[in-house]
C-alpha cells in the first residue's frame, strides 16, 4: 500500500486514493467545496490544492483528485498552498458574494474579503463547480442540467433555458449546492415544487392519508420502478407521509396483536 506523509503524519492508502482520502484518514483539514464521496472528483472550486514534494522541486495539485500511486509527501500548509487557496477564495467571493455558506468558509480559511470587483448580476453566486450536474447525471440519472456557454458566459442551465422535462423535482441539487444558489420553492396554490434558478415546475404528491405535500409525483414513480417489485403495499406506503405511514404501521402492529390474543 502506498504511504502518504502529510503535514508529517504518516498514512497507508490503498492504491488509486486521493491525497484528500489520505489527509481525511489523518484528521486533517482541507477545504473543499466541489467535493462529495457519492460523486466522481470535480477538481472545479480549486480550493482543495496542497503542495506535493517532487524532490528538488514540487508543485500545487487538488488534493480530491491526486491518485496516489506510490510514496509522496505532501503539504497541506506550507506558505504556497495557503497563498493559492486564499487566492481562489478571493476569486470565488467576487461571483458569489451574498453565500453565507461561502463566507463562512473563507472566515475559517482567515479570508475576510476580497480585493476583486465583484461580477455582473447575470454572472453572480453560481461558482460553476459541477456539483448539481454531477449529482443529476451520476445519482439520479436525469441529466436535467448541465453546462451551457464558455468562457465568461459559462452557467448551468436546463436545455434551451427552459423548463427542463427531464426534472423528477428531487432537489438534490439544491441539497448539494455548497453555496446556496440552487433553491427548492413550494407553490402551495398548484401543489408544484420549483427548482429555481431554472423555473422548473413539477407537480407534488400529496399524502392520501392526510393531504400534506411530500416529494414530487415524478420522484415517487422513479422510486418505484427503481425498487422493481410488483407490490401494491409499497407502492400505497410511498403515498403516505412519514407521520401516516408510522401511524398505518402502528395500528397493523396492535391489530395483529389483538388476532393473537
Amino acid at each position: 500500500m502506498p504511504k502518504v506523509k502529510i503535514e508529517g503524519i504518516e498514512v497507508n492508502v490503498r492504491t488509486e486514493a486521493t491525497i484528500l482520502d489520505a489527509a481525511i484518514k489523518a484528521g486533517i483539514w482541507i477545504p473543499t467545496l466541489c467535493y462529495n464521496p457519492s460523486l466522481q472528483p470535480q477538481a472545479a472550486c480549486r480550493l482543495c490544492m496542497v503542495e506535493l514534494d517532487r524532490g528538488g522541486w514540487s508543485q500545487l495539485v487538488t488534493a480530491c483528485n491526486y491518485p496516489v500511486r506510490r510514496d509522496i509527501v505532501v503539504s497541506v500548509n506550507s506558505e504556497r498552498a495557503v497563498r493559492a487557496r486564499r487566492g481562489v477564495m478571493e476569486l470565488l467571493l467576487a461571483r458569489s458574494p451574498e453565500s453565507k455558506e461561502l463566507r463562512e468558509l473563507a472566515k475559517r480559511m482567515g479570508v475576510h474579503g476580497t480585493p476583486y470587483p465583484k461580477v455582473t448580476e447575470s454572472q453572480r453566486n453560481c461558482i460553476l463547480c459541477g456539483m448539481c450536474t454531477g449529482v443529476c447525471e451520476e445519482v439520479i440519472g436525469s441529466s436535467a442540467i448541465s453546462f451551457a456557454g464558455r468562457g465568461v458566459d459559462r452557467v448551468v442551465a436546463t436545455p434551451f433555458r427552459l423548463s427542463s422535462a427531464d426534472c423528477i423535482g428531487c432537489g438534490a441539487c439544491a441539497i448539494i449546492c455548497p453555496v446556496g444558489t440552487i433553491q427548492i420553492r413550494i407553490h402551495e396554490d398548484t401543489d408544484e415544487i420549483e427548482i429555481s434558478p431554472f423555473k422548473t415546475r413539477v407537480k407534488m404528491l400529496q399524502c392520501e392519508g392526510c393531504g400534506k405535500r411530500m416529494v414530487s409525483e415524478l420522484v415517487s414513480e422513479k422510486m418505484i420502478g427503481r425498487v422493481k417489485i410488483d407490490w401494491d403495499e409499497f407502492r400505497e406506503r410511498l403515498r403516505l407521509c412519514p407521520d401516516c405511514r408510522r401511524k398505518k404501521t402502528a395500528a397493523a402492529f396492535i391489530l395483529g396483536m389483538g388476532e393473537n390474543t
